[in-house]
């Protein structure tokens, strides 16, 4: 890999172009029943994408109605089909995408994250080993907290937190109470966002999350630490240039 690489702001983060090398943009693997779609005009916003959010043809949300997930409206189809893709947050906005993996054999854990400007620029990554986690949701928790706690320690004041795991993201978003048995998680993680200026806790689709699923799983091979990365590594390549390019799934 070759990237163009230059320093912005002091070093505050590194500056990674893609395109990246060849074989990322050969077609990627994916679980079925998904079905990849590359638009003849994937860069621009077309007519048929209508946010769910929108009202009389406006978005509710306004400027951040491409952070939303949208739907493609067949011709002649009273269904829809959700479209998914993964977009750059808001200007002056960083988006940390987390995920956790667990394996119930020996009940072991793993986290990983990946940071990204508003321009779709690397800015960090990272892998951690967990260790014996009680349950997926306990894991996908502990995911979110390492991305919000890193970021903030690194002075990142504007956050978006996406992750695929729906339940982590309710109980961020609607609080728990303390008889829940991860009341103390969610607490602690919601004590490090409010050290941010502005943070926003999103649920994606696994398939705008797919480079931190690879980190997740790179973790399950770590032995009780964490690994941040300044540079992406190689297993990360092939979903991110897909997320750099606008690639969209369907479901």
């Amino acid at each position: 890999m070759d990237p163009n690489i230059t320093q912005q702001n002091g070093g505050r983060f590194l500056r990674i172009r893609t395109p990246l090398p060849l074989p990322c943009y050969l077609p990627l693997q994916v679980h079925p029943p998904i079905v990849l779609v590359i638009p003849p005009q994937a860069s621009q916003k077309s007519s048929t994408r209508i946010c769910k959010h929108w009202v009389d043809g406006k978005c509710i949300h306004g400027d951040q109605c491409w952070n939303m997930h949208s739907f493609y409206v067949k011709k002649n189809s009273s269904r829809p089909k959700r479209l998914v893709w993964w977009t750059a947050p808001p200007v002056m906005f960083f988006k940390i995408n987390c995920d956790g993996a667990f394996t119930r054999y020996g009940n072991k854990a793993a986290a990983g994250g990946i940071v990204r400007d508003w321009e779709a620029n690397f800015v960090y990554a990272f892998s951690s080993s967990l260790g014996k986690c009680c349950t997926a949701l306990e894991a996908e928790l502990l995911a979110i907290k390492i991305g919000v706690q890193t970021a903030v320690s690194r002075g990142y004041g504007n956050l978006i937190v996406e992750s695929d795991s729906h339940a982590s993201i309710q109980l961020i978003n609607l609080g728990v109470q303390q008889s829940h048995i991860f009341y103390d998680l969610v607490s602690s993680i919601l004590e490090i966002g409010s050290k941010a200026n502005h943070i926003v806790w999103n649920h994606v689709f696994r398939e705008a999350n797919s480079a931190a699923d690879g980190l997740a799983k790179h973790g399950l091979s770590l032995s009780g630490r964490v690994e941040l990365f300044e540079f992406p590594p190689p297993f990360i390549w092939a979903p991110m240039c897909a997320d750099e390019m606008g690639v969209i799934y369907t479901r």
